[in-house]
């Protein structure tokens, strides 16, 4: 294993207990849950999705990103419903919650959690990018489409 390839395993693992940290924190809030994936559906909620390029390094190192439009505004892995990659899901999936009720409290937990993993970017020299999820996404399948040589059917 080269150097570079452990960084990165022990930057997804710091990356994994920071999530770990943030369900137990949620767990005791408990501002609740019934999975009916709305929250997946930007528009339904007039939201855009913001994640930092280390979460979606994490996401597209483990699963396959499908083919998607982004102008849809729906995350491309929702699955009947639910969440296909709830293991990876990123920090803003994590704190969204449909019950007004914790606006404000969880705004308050997001920005906590997402210093803590924009200084996982600066202890692994990792440029820190924050941009909206499905663009980052889309320009990961379009960069993955040209390296196999396959006519560009960009999903952008």
């Amino acid at each position: 294993m080269t150097i570079e390839e452990q960084m990165k395993l022990n930057l997804y693992s710091e990356l994994r207990r920071i999530y770990q940290m943030l369900e137990e924190e949620l767990t005791q809030l408990n501002p609740g849950c019934n999975r009916c994936g709305a929250c997946c559906n930007f528009s339904t909620f007039d939201h855009v999705l913001y994640a930092s390029s280390v979460e979606v390094n994490l996401i597209t190192s483990n699963v396959e990103v499908p083919v998607f439009n982004v102008s849809d505004n729906i995350c491309p892995f929702l699955k009947e419903n639910q969440c296909s990659i709830r293991t990876f899901r990123t920090l803003g999936c994590r704190v969204f919650y449909c019950n007004p009720n914790y606006k404000d409290v969880l705004y308050t937990i997001y920005e906590n959690y997402y210093q803590m993993i924009k200084d996982l970017s600066r202890k692994y020299t990792i440029q820190w990018k924050y941009l909206p999820f499905l663009k980052q996404l889309a320009e990961f399948k379009s960069e993955q489409l040209l390296l196999v040589g396959k006519p560009n059917s960009s999903p952008v």
